[in-house]
């Protein structure tokens, strides 16, 4: 398990949603601090997208365990389905920018 200072990070993310309803969105932000997750950890996130066809869509959502790359930097995978607006949602998925 990670020790307290193990979780002083944040990583920024940028992902694009699906394209619904002739559209997509834009998610742009920071994490939480991490968050102890079985032996890992992973970070809360919430935000709001990008205002396109009119209006914006709530998001928020936890991220998977850390992902070790080889120059020991750690990236996290997201996915999750963002709030209704305009009477549909989009989904979204990826992984964020890495973080020692």
């Amino acid at each position: 398990m990670y020790t307290r200072t193990g979780l002083n990070h944040v990583h920024n993310y940028s992902f694009v949603t699906s394209f619904v309803d002739q559209h997509t969105h834009t998610m742009v932000g920071t994490t939480s601090l991490g968050v102890a997750y079985g032996v890992s950890h992973g970070h809360y996130y919430k935000g709001t997208t990008s205002r396109d066809d009119g209006h914006v869509h709530y998001y928020s959502g936890m991220t998977g365990p850390a992902v070790y790359l080889a120059d020991g930097s750690h990236v996290h995978y997201y996915s999750g389905r963002t709030a209704m607006a305009d009477r549909h949602t989009h989904t979204y998925s990826g992984t964020d920018y890495p973080s020692y």
